[in-house]
């Protein structure tokens, strides 16, 4: 597998429309894939995911999410109406 590098970053972005709430959990769940990294090794990054991407865009307008994965972490910065906000997960 080729190494990872820290420029890529994978960016979706969804409307402010309930049936697009799903999405983000699926696009982290398609990176932690393609990178073989096991879910249950990142605790609640799902579940903070789903929340902080309700949260922002509770509002209305677009939320744009970049997903990163380096050799250390995984990293999600949500930007949308209400804000930017980074979470992130040490890989075990």
């Amino acid at each position: 597998m080729e190494a990872l590098r820290a420029n890529d970053t994978i960016t979706l972005r969804i409307p402010a429309d309930p049936a697009f709430t799903d999405l983000p959990r699926v696009c982290l769940a398609v990176l932690l894939r393609v990178h073989r990294i096991d879910p249950g090794d990142l605790g609640d990054l799902a579940t903070r995911l789903k929340e902080t991407s309700a949260n922002l865009i509770a509002g209305g307008g677009e939320l744009t999410i970049d997903y990163r994965a380096t050799e250390a972490t995984v990293e999600v910065v949500l930007s949308g109406p209400g804000g930017t906000m980074t979470l992130e997960a040490p890989r075990s």
